[in-house]
């Protein structure tokens, strides 16, 4: 076997390693600092706020060319589907806050959307999409949600087709 020994033979040879840990500190911050940056952009870039129809003309400056979401009750006689050829359709309509005082009325305009079956008078509807400089609201492809008030009826037991006898105890 050889033996290795090592020899230092001038003070040069021997510099004393600069602390790392300052260098980690540096970069531990850096790292951080662009993690909160992105979550914060993220964040800021991506929400949808969510308004009534009042709310939304009470901050429309603000408001225009956001994404939204608005919530309202669909006039029955503004509704207006007009089928401009086999691709391309036109359905407006107005939403208010409440159908039995209206104050305010939104014009709600659907691009190449089918007309819902759901779109009928006092209809509660929860359209997303985005407003233009006159005030027109207009909904993304797919984002207009609509909830009928008289769908679901509450039925009398004894008019049960099925005839099934009701028991309480």
């Amino acid at each position: 076997m050889a033996d290795t020994t090592w020899t230092n033979e001038g003070e040069d040879l021997l510099v004393k390693s600069k602390s790392n840990r300052l260098k980690f500190i540096v970069g531990g911050v850096l790292l951080l600092a662009a993690i909160g940056f992105l979550v914060i952009n993220a964040m800021s870039g991506n929400t949808q706020l969510y308004k009534t129809v009042d709310e939304f003309y009470a901050e429309q400056s603000r408001l225009i060319g956001r994404d939204l979401r608005i919530a309202g009750v669909v006039v029955g006689d503004s509704i207006q589907f007009t089928q401009i050829d086999a691709q391309n359709s036109r359905l407006e309509f107005d939403v208010v806050d409440d159908i039995e005082n209206p104050g305010q009325r939104l014009h709600i305009v659907a691009l190449n959307e089918p007309k819902p079956d759901l779109l009928q008078d006092k209809a509660q509807a929860l359209i997303e999409g985005h407003a233009d400089e006159t005030g027109t609201f207009y909904a993304n492809q797919g984002g207009l949600m609509l909830k009928c008030p008289t769908r679901y009826e509450e039925m009398d037991p004894a008019n049960h087709p099925d005839s099934v006898p009701m028991t309480t105890e």
